[in-house]
């Protein structure tokens, strides 16, 4: 199985039905039934969104999914290396190099320093996003990323 940075957009479309990227991301999880990086910012992120949408039939059911997710560690691969502190000084290092020319967010870059310090341990397959900017910042940070669209 491959391991995939998906960062929060992606994965959330893995779990909430009614995400417009919900039908792409879920063909490509059929397809090649990837582990998912999971730590402590992708996993505040995820179910900060996740929240967000309880009100709901499909945000309910996108939050029972992921707590399933979280204590069986189905596909969600909890990855004890990415230390916040590291990964902020790494992203910030990372936005000081290419920030002017990729007008990605301050927590994409936290998204894509994580995937690369992964990558460089060899650990990491692909790098997943619905975010055009963060994908042409990924891109150019090193990483192979692929971008869903609607």
């Amino acid at each position: 199985m491959p391991l995939v940075y998906a960062d929060t957009s992606a994965l959330f479309a893995t779990l909430y039905p009614a995400d417009d990227f919900s039908p792409s991301v879920l063909q490509a999880v059929e397809k090649a039934s990837p582990d998912f990086v999971y730590w402590s910012y992708l996993r505040y992120e995820l179910r900060h969104n996740i929240r967000r949408t309880r009100g709901g039939e499909d945000g309910e059911a996108a939050w029972l999914a992921l707590r399933a997710a979280e204590r069986t560690q189905a596909r969600l691969q909890w990855q004890s290396e990415l230390q916040i502190e590291t990964i902020l000084d790494s992203a910030d290092e990372l936005s000081s190099q290419i920030a002017p020319d990729f007008p990605a967010g301050s927590g994409d870059f936290i998204h894509i320093a994580a995937a690369r310090r992964l990558q460089l341990l060899g650990d990491l397959d692909v790098f997943w996003t619905c975010d055009e900017r963060q994908a042409n910042a990924a891109k150019a940070a090193g990483l192979k990323a692929r971008l869903f669209k609607v």
